[in-house]
């Protein structure tokens, strides 16, 4: 059949076929793209959206990027980490229980994948460590575990959560397993062990563990002092002298520790001399001499000591203080207006981690959980 005959055979019906056909096919052309452009315009406001609150967060501005991020969600129910990140900002904003409510409903979703399902439970455990919840919060760092038993970040965050809740034990053994190599650490829990030790009279275990504690780190300054607290009471109290001694030798910034356990004057004036011999110059060993010597009423020791620590450019408040109260007549009248005032103790504990800084003493930062990132100041 020649294209003339195949013409001739065309009716007028299969015309009005063809042509239905054709509007139907811009028809569905149409909308293809109306729909494309649709989504582009979504995905488009979406990261508009995402990027705003991306950088609240950045600027710290919580109660914004919170805003932003819930606009996010409502354009894409299904971004499970943009849920995540507003339930962190209420946690960071102090909502737990909000922030709880979000992580919490993200577990019903059908068909989770084992990645995402173990970031909500670790969030989870972050919000109930975050109020103190810690037998919660140990229960969901292990749900994450169980899914990815090599995960760190499970691990560290249950070391953590086994510390603040002062299990010193389960501590160590989650911190070997998440990392294990931080002498200072494991020093400082075998110490915080040993010391619930003598809470319950279990002075031999206490010994073994402070023992196990200088093992790890031989210059652990607690562990060299409760060390020296058992030979004492064991009766072996030049041993007990040697390791306070220590104590003022390797890092004279905590000497007062040591200097305050030796009851027996003349020994503790003895040690005083030979310390002095060895650090003439050292601020901490002459502030801390001098007030055991006043402590003694060596008043004239004390007195040069701390006109030393004056000519170093030590100027605290606190030694002019001391100074006019032992030379009253001395005093130069402007000075005496120290001994009226009430001018505290001048050691000053900083951490050189994150800056907390407070006039009692911490081994372990109270603020950023690290240990041994101790600076002390005479202010």
């Amino acid at each position: 059949m020649n294209a003339s005959n195949l013409l001739s055979n065309i009716t007028g019906q299969d015309i009005a076929i063809l042509f239905i056909v054709f509007l139907l096919g811009i028809l569905v052309s149409y909308l293809w793209m109306l729909g494309k452009q649709k989504k582009e315009n979504i995905d488009k406001k979406k990261l508009e959206s995402y990027m705003k609150g991306i950088n609240y967060i950045i600027e710290d501005e919580t109660d914004k990027a919170i805003k932003e991020l819930t606009d996010t969600a409502k354009l894409d129910p299904d971004m499970i980490d943009i849920y995540l990140s507003i339930g962190n900002l209420f946690r960071k904003k102090g909502e737990i229980n909000r922030a709880l409510i979000i992580h919490k409903s993200l577990l019903a979703r059908a068909n989770l994948e084992k990645d995402k399902k173990m970031d909500i439970y670790l969030n989870i455990g972050i919000d109930y460590k975050k109020a103190g919840l810690y037998d919660r919060a140990k229960k969901y760092f292990k749900d994450a575990l169980s899914i990815d038993p090599k995960n760190n970040q499970a691990k560290r965050l249950l070391y953590e959560v086994y510390e603040d809740s002062k299990d010193w034990e389960n501590a160590l053994i989650w911190h070997k397993r998440f990392d294990g190599v931080d002498k200072h650490t494991v020093a400082h829990l075998y110490t915080e062990l040993g010391k619930d030790n003598l809470k319950e009279g279990k002075t031999e275990e206490a010994k073994k563990n402070f023992e196990r504690a200088l093992k790890e780190y031989k210059n652990c300054i607690d562990a060299l002092l409760h060390l020296g607290d058992i030979y004492f009471q064991y009766g072996k109290i030049e041993k007990a002298y040697q390791l306070w001694e220590r104590v003022c030798l390797i890092q004279p910034q905590f000497c007062n520790l040591a200097l305050n356990r030796i009851q027996d004057d003349s020994v503790l004036t003895e040690k005083l001399i030979n310390l002095l011999m060895h650090y003439p110059d050292n601020p901490y060993i002459l502030f801390f001499a001098a007030e055991s010597f006043l402590k003694l009423q060596q008043k004239k020791k004390a007195s040069s000591l701390y006109k030393a620590l004056l000519k170093k450019g030590i100027k605290s408040p606190f030694i002019l203080k001391r100074l006019s109260e032992i030379e009253t007549e001395k005093t130069p009248g402007f000075l005496k207006i120290f001994t009226t005032q009430n001018i505290t103790y001048p050691i000053r504990y900083t951490c050189t981690n994150c800056g907390h800084s407070a006039g009692k003493l911490f081994f372990r930062c109270p603020k950023c959980k690290s240990w041994d990132k101790i600076r002390v100041d005479i202010v």
